[in-house]
């Protein structure tokens, strides 16, 4: 996690295996890390959830036979995780609903600034029972799947900037990868369906080099280190 990237912070709900898969894990940690860096989802990702409450939104991630709901909310200085659970059902379950806001409305924001935050605050924060933290402790990610996530994400951003430098369209590097369109708007958001050969190919289908593809790797790997 960059230093101007927000924390996370949560009472409990971690993301484990089991039960959640590792795949499953790791297309969190792919979104989870998009909101930390400023970004924001829309669905099949994520929705608004105005019923729980200001800036508050539900993440979504498929998981074999059931779909993982991240409860959160966007604060100034931080995501905040109010609650995680499975849901089998298209519909939202008032139960889920009620007890969310007592939870998200524990941080107050605008206490650390429009990015970092505080120490006070993580202190007083610590004292109340939440944790503050990055995507890679709160899924419990190891090592590699951490630098993996990161490596997805520096390589899908490396893509967009680098197709803007050429002056293409995606509709161009799409046909230079015998592709469409929508798909390569999937690799620019690094989404889950696309493999890292495809994240690779895309850069290299510009005139990527090599040396310039150890170079986002090392971006990669010194953002992880942080």
């Amino acid at each position: 996690m960059r230093g101007e990237d927000k924390p996370i912070a949560w009472l409990h709900g971690e993301i484990k295996t089991p039960p959640v898969s590792a795949p499953a894990r790791l297309e969190a940690g792919i979104l989870l890390r998009r909101l930390q860096r400023g970004e924001r989802l829309s669905m099949p990702h994520s929705r608004p959830m105005p019923a729980i409450g200001a800036r508050c939104h539900e993440l979504r991630i498929n998981d074999e036979d059931v779909t993982w709901r991240v409860f959160y909310r966007v604060d100034p200085d931080a995501i905040v995780i109010a609650e995680v659970t499975t849901k089998k059902t298209a519909r939202t379950p008032q139960s889920d609903d009620r007890h969310l806001p007592t939870q998200a409305s524990t941080l107050r924001p605008g206490d650390g600034g429009p990015r970092l935050m505080r120490a006070e605050k993580r202190r007083r924060l610590a004292a109340e029972g939440w944790r503050v933290a990055g995507t890679q402790e709160f899924l419990s990610l190891a090592p590699e799947e951490a630098a993996l996530v990161e490596i997805r994400l520096k390589l899908a951003d490396g893509v967009r900037e680098l197709r803007k430098q050429r002056r293409l369209t995606q509709a161009e590097l799409a046909r230079r990868l015998g592709s469409s369109q929508s798909r390569v708007a999937k690799v620019e958001t690094a989404d889950e369906s696309v493999s890292l050969d495809l994240l690779i190919r895309s850069f290299l289908a510009m005139g990527a080099t090599a040396g310039d593809l150890a170079k986002v790797i090392s971006a990669a790997q010194r953002s992880h280190a942080l």
